[in-house]
């Protein structure tokens, strides 16, 4: 067999697994986040970098059984939050996961009130079952509508929200810009690069 045979057979082996999971538009260029003023989007947005690692004796109210924001995801969230006021975005709507991470960056954007969202909880072993957790979160982004008037909804989430959505995940502290459609596969049109 030459080389043929082999070129033949990672042509094939790329365009299957191009199928098995979308990934953001290519053409999907950095969003630019004055639009967000305009109505009917909402950023899905991945916790910024975070260390350690979540313990046996995991608590969701217990922020030292969790990883947790250092000073790389302080510096990330801060860039993030400098990006959104330089296009004149001074509030957000922030609904976010209860994990600490998750509840650290939003807090760290310091562009609004922080809501707790369960439904954007990552699985841990302790919370139940992670069929039960990932059709919450489906339910939640079929529900999901975007804002027409007021502060622009940012989500803050894990890996896990976009690949619900049928999408590989973001480096953290990076998002995706989406337009919901009722699916559990909102439109992307715009991606936010990770700081």
């Amino acid at each position: 067999m030459g080389t043929g045979f082999f070129g033949r057979v990672l042509a094939v082996a790329l365009l299957v697994s191009s199928f098995v999971m979308d990934s953001a538009p290519a053409d999907a260029a950095d969003f630019d986040l004055s639009k967000l003023k305009d109505g009917g989007y909402v950023v899905l947005l991945r916790h910024v970098k975070a260390g350690g690692s979540d313990s046996d004796d995991f608590d969701l109210a217990d922020c030292l059984t969790q990883r947790q924001v250092g000073a790389a995801g302080r510096k990330q969230a801060a860039e993030l939050k400098e990006r959104f006021l330089a296009a004149g975005i001074t509030e957000l709507r922030l609904l976010s996961s209860q994990y600490c991470r998750a509840l650290q960056t939003a807090e760290l954007l310091d562009l609004g009130t922080v809501t707790e969202e369960p439904a954007l909880n990552y699985f841990h072993w302790r919370m139940g079952d992670k069929d039960a957790v990932y059709e919450g979160l489906r339910r939640f982004i079929v529900a999901l509508e975007a804002p027409g008037d007021g502060p622009p909804l940012v989500l803050v989430g894990h890996t896990h929200a976009f690949n619900i959505i049928g999408l590989e995940a973001v480096d953290s502290g990076g998002g995706l810009v989406l337009r919901p459609n009722g699916s559990d596969r909102p439109e992307v049109v715009g991606t936010i690069t990770a700081p």
